[in-house]
């Protein structure tokens, strides 16, 4: 399942953001762990730049969507403790959101031969 997080970020704020998200490449044992944990595949941090506000996008691939996000929030990681420290220090605003079109509404299933 497809998962996005959209939102609204001081421009101040994306070096910090840049930062530690580089950092990751250096933690990858633990990061490893916290996608296990929260049962996460493959995730995209994008970075939108506006006139106004830069906008944060993450789309993550994960097993179940409430429990990918229940198991986060819970989590005493410490990887995922600092992401969510990181979360509040930068604050995104939520953007608003439409779906506008889910493929997975009418494909996704094994294509019959």
């Amino acid at each position: 399942m497809l998962q996005a997080t959209i939102g609204r970020i001081d421009h101040d704020d994306v070096s910090e953001l840049r930062d530690w998200l580089a950092s990751l490449s250096a933690r990858r044992a633990e990061l490893q762990e916290s996608y296990r944990t929260h049962g996460t595949r493959h995730e995209l941090f994008l970075l939108i730049r506006t006139r106004q506000r830069p906008i944060l996008v993450v789309v993550a691939e994960v097993e179940d969507d409430e429990q990918a996000k229940e198991s986060f929030l819970r989590s005493n990681l410490p990887i995922d403790v600092e992401f969510k420290t990181l979360v509040q220090q930068i604050s995104p605003e939520e953007a608003e959101v439409e779906l506008l079109y889910d493929s997975s509404l009418y494909v996704g299933g094994p294509v019959d031969a």
